[in-house]
């Protein structure tokens, strides 16, 4: 796999399962946490395969999960994060830089990952992550 950062303008979604969406249909903080076996926060990269419009990205990124059968809730949600802003709002909250980068999956082309950050400030980042979102940055899941 070649791994590679994505550029500060550009976008990444992260699947927030009902679980972790308030009842304002907003996703909570713990969307934004990661399992404890895994190394990255997954997302995928929108602006992957050239498309500079968000909309019709985040309906690709719906077809992909859909493609390789994942479950898309009804009350799920995709959150928009830019990378610059989620990059210097975690640098900003304690003076550690995150790492966006591309990490393409066979199944999963657009697939890449939130890291560089130690577990013990996964809270932080969590929330720091969350505070970025605005209603015209989440989006239903279900297509």
């Amino acid at each position: 796999m070649t791994v590679k950062p994505i550029p500060d303008n550009d976008h990444v979604a992260r699947y927030c399962k009902p679980s972790a969406v308030d009842e304002h249909g907003m996703p909570t903080a713990a969307a934004f946490q990661r399992r404890v076996e895994e190394s990255h926060l997954s997302v995928n990269w929108l602006e992957h395969g050239g498309t500079r419009n968000l909309v019709e990205a985040v309906h690709r990124a719906q077809e992909g999960f859909l493609r390789r059968r994942y479950r898309l809730r009804p009350n799920g949600r995709f959150a928009i994060l830019n990378v610059g802003l989620a990059k210097e709002a975690v640098l900003q909250a304690f003076g550690h830089s995150l790492k966006v980068e591309h990490m393409p999956l066979d199944d999963d082309p657009a697939h890449a990952g939130i890291h560089g950050y130690p577990r013990e400030h996964e809270l932080v980042v969590a929330a720091e992550l969350k505070a970025l979102l605005t209603r015209q940055t989440v989006h239903p899941a279900v297509p």
